[in-house]
């Protein structure tokens, strides 16, 4: 116990001491005058260094948000007076409307066996068959060995073909596989050489678009990804 109150007092007058240091108290003024302003110092660097970071990373973010050019298209339906009676973003149509898929066969069909005489306007139709066709596909090597095999280019062709369409109709009880039936008139100086029957069963995806290169070239997205056809042998048969 006297032992305790004797340590408690050294204490006491040691500090005391300290105190009555005109050198200690100057340090320790020094200490809490410029201490504290240049830990207060620190904490805004701190500080101005977070919010610069978060601006960069703002800024990087704003740049890649304007790069990604997105375009939704959208489906407007008009009455018979030209009244526009529904606006709806193309990729919320309802799957069990077929009409644009349908549309989109006859076209991609027609365009597909289509010749033509002029290479211009043979070209045109050329991309916008490859404007359907899903990139690898099945579809995509079936049109590349077509062309292959009847080159619409070659010298001294004096024909073109014409395509008409008879049908299109979904099979399998969805809207994913299509059977097309169509004509084909074989049509030489303005007289038809022959006709064939032919028949195709394709499989497509619908892939909604946002690009607007790609909005321009394919607005709904359709894409053939299989395609098998032939000459309707069955149908010549029965014409015969």
């Amino acid at each position: 116990m006297f032992w305790g109150k004797n340590k408690k007092k050294e204490e006491e007058e040691r500090v005391k001491k300290q105190l009555d240091n005109p050198y200690i108290s100057a340090r320790a003024e020094y200490g809490d005058r410029y201490g504290a302003a240049a830990n207060e110092a620190a904490r805004w660097r701190q500080i101005s260094f977070l919010m610069l970071m978060l601006c960069a990373l703002f800024g990087f973010l704003m740049i890649w948000m304007a790069s990604q050019n997105k375009v939704v298209p959208y489906v407007v339906q008009v009455d018979k007076q030209g009244y526009t009676v529904a606006i709806r973003p193309a990729e919320e149509s309802s799957n069990a409307d077929n009409r644009v898929i349908i549309a989109a066969l006859g076209r991609f069909i027609t365009n597909f066996k289509t010749a033509v005489l002029d290479p211009y306007a043979q070209r045109y139709l050329i991309d916008q068959v490859y404007n359907y066709i899903g990139s690898g596909s099945q579809a995509e090597s079936v049109v590349n060995n077509f062309y292959r095999e009847n080159n619409p280019f070659a010298e001294g062709r004096d024909y073109t073909r014409s395509v008409e369409i008879h049908s299109i109709l979904p099979i399998g009880g969805g809207n994913n596989s299509w059977q097309i039936l169509w004509l084909e008139n074989m049509v030489r100086n303005g007289e038809i050489q022959g006709s064939t029957e032919w028949r195709a069963i394709m499989s497509i995806k619908i892939s909604p678009v946002r690009e607007l290169s790609a909005v321009i070239k394919n607005p709904v997205g359709i894409y053939v990804t299989e395609l098998n056809m032939a000459q309707d042998i069955i149908q010549d048969d029965q014409n015969n």
